[in-house]
């Protein structure tokens, strides 16, 4: 029938003799995506040839993911999800997030953007699941260097500390974060580290059992992103502890539980955007520096949803905070 529809093939379903002598090559040289758009062939039934369609940048089949990036993205859910892989669309600069539509490429774009990294860069992957074995990853890692941390449970005491203290990415679990397991604290500073303020710090898809430290540091941005993060609610310690930071602190997509405070503030210019903050013995948010909150949620505290004496600025459409003395339902204005 001449409704029949193109069959589409990436170069390399197609036979050996239909590909170019160079992909060919490449392909059984490397694994490595390959950086240049690649040729995509259309096979039409009615005349059995096959031509040039168009053109689209694409991985190696070994690199292939066969479900949208976008976590929410309801073709996620569907049975043919596997069998999606032709039809996704391929981040032009990571070559690994791929995507159903650009509608799903906008939307993750917030969270996306602190994992969009090139492929040239080096890479260390935890294998072994002891906190010793990241640490030493990360004592190995350059600046800008990833750290990814394989599927699996680290740490069993709870009494581990693990140092981030250079300009890096860690990674966890890219489907889901709970994969990922570590039970230790996690403090991220500059001593005995590399000291370069032009560079970021990148912590993102880990579950936490325990507390996280942010202190001491001239990095350009500190960055925790999709973190679930567990600290026992009587616990002497807060869950989160900002301070002396000379760059930006964003604390996006993250869950955290538990604590003497959830939150603790004490820097400028730190920013909690779609965050949940719940069940801490006291203030889910303590901060005497201005800050600013953005879709978020603070519930469940033992005291009160903020305490914030320097005021702080809300955005975004909505944000759930428990009512308190600081609070926008309280006597003291919210953004005040």
């Amino acid at each position: 029938s001449h409704s029949r529809a193109p069959q589409y093939l990436p170069i390399y379903c197609l036979a050996p003799s239909l590909q170019p002598l160079s992909c060919r090559l490449h392909a059984l040289a490397t694994y490595k995506p390959i950086h240049t758009p690649l040729i995509y062939f259309a096979k039409d039934p009615e005349n059995c040839c096959t031509k040039v369609y168009f053109f689209r940048t694409i991985l190696p089949s070994c690199t292939m993911t066969s479900r949208c990036s976008y976590s929410k993205c309801s073709t996620n859910n569907n049975d043919q999800a596997a069998n999606n892989t032709a039809n996704l669309l391929g981040c032009s600069r990571c070559k690994s997030a791929r995507y159903c539509s650009t509608a799903c490429q906008k939307k993750d774009w917030v969270f996306h953007k602190f994992k969009c990294v090139s492929p040239e860069v080096t890479r260390h992957e935890v294998h072994v699941c002891s906190i010793e074995a990241i640490q030493s990853a990360i004592l190995s890692a350059s600046p800008g260097d990833i750290v990814v941390i394989k599927e699996g449970a680290y740490g069993n005491d709870g009494q581990s500390t693990l140092f981030v203290n250079k300009p890096i990415y860690l990674w966890g679990g890219e489907e889901n974060r709970d994969n990922v397991v570590l039970d230790c604290n996690l403090v991220i500073d500059e001593s005995d580290g590399d000291h370069d303020g032009s560079k970021a710090v990148v912590v993102a898809d880990l579950f936490l059992d325990g507390t996280v430290t942010i202190s001491d540091n001239s990095y350009k941005s500190v960055t925790l992103c999709n973190i679930e993060l567990k600290c026992p609610n009587n616990a002497p310690r807060d869950a989160l502890k900002i301070s002396g930071c000379k760059g930006k602190c964003l604390i996006l997509g993250c869950d955290i539980y538990g604590g003497s405070d959830g939150v603790h503030i004490a820097s400028e210019r730190v920013h909690l955007k779609r965050t949940c903050i719940q069940y801490a013995q006291n203030r889910g948010i303590f901060s005497r520096r201005i800050f600013t909150i953005e879709d978020c949620e603070v519930s469940g505290c033992g005291g009160y949803g903020i305490k914030g004496s320097a005021g702080w600025t809300e955005k975004g459409r909505h944000n759930d905070i428990q009512p308190g003395p600081w609070s926008s339902d309280g006597p003291w204005s919210s953004g005040w």
